[in-house]
């Protein structure tokens, strides 16, 4: 009973865990995900790295 019961919570976190990362993942190609050095590098990375790797 428990382990379905852990099953079902960790299935949950993990739709919400994607969820959140989709949509990071637009605020990053916006460029709404901040003006700090760290949301800049996140920025670069993406447009430099991942996004090529997608097309």
């Amino acid at each position: 009973m428990k382990l379905s019961v852990l099953h079902k919570w960790h299935k949950k976190h993990n739709k919400q865990v994607a969820e959140f990362h989709k949509k990071h993942e637009i605020e990053i190609q916006s460029g709404l995900n901040g003006n700090g050095l760290i949301a800049k590098w996140e920025r670069y990375f993406y447009n430099n790295f991942i996004s090529p790797l997608k097309k």
